[in-house]
């Protein structure tokens, strides 16, 4: 009964220290690379495309601006270490502040994995490729 109000906890103090931040840069992170890889986690454990995954993640944010500390919870350990590799590639964040000085501070979020169905794969690299050719022909003018 513990962990769900150490969660509930951590959530609160995130609104109380304004680190509203963290999930925007996780998401910046996760790239087409991190895609792939995850696509081939999906296959090996027998995944379909739309499948959503979710990993509960407790992280600090120390008071250099470093993630440390990263914790992860998932239906299986391959989730659970690619949240943290995702975790472990963030840039250095603002710290926490109380009463005027920077402190560490634990937080908590939930990842989510989706699959990437067939033809959400096909329409995203219709995009990239789209993208690329626009800004190949920026270049050439």
């Amino acid at each position: 009964m513990k962990n769900p109000l150490i969660i509930i906890l951590l959530i609160f103090t995130n609104f109380l220290f304004g680190q509203t931040n963290v999930s925007e840069k996780v998401s910046e992170s996760f790239n087409i690379d991190n895609r792939d890889r995850l696509d081939s986690i999906a296959k090996q454990l027998n995944y379909k495309g739309g499948d959503k995954i979710k990993v509960l993640t407790i992280f600090t944010i120390d008071e250099e601006g470093n993630v440390t500390d990263i914790k992860a919870r998932s239906v299986h350990p391959l989730f659970e270490k690619e949240a943290i590799r995702v975790l472990s590639l963030l840039p250095k964040m603002p710290p926490a502040k109380y009463n005027g000085k920077t402190i560490s501070q634990k937080y908590s979020m939930p990842i989510v994995f989706e699959i990437e169905t067939e033809s959400a794969k096909k329409q995203r690299l219709k995009k990239e490729k789209r993208k690329r050719e626009k800004e190949l022909k920026k270049e050439k003018n």
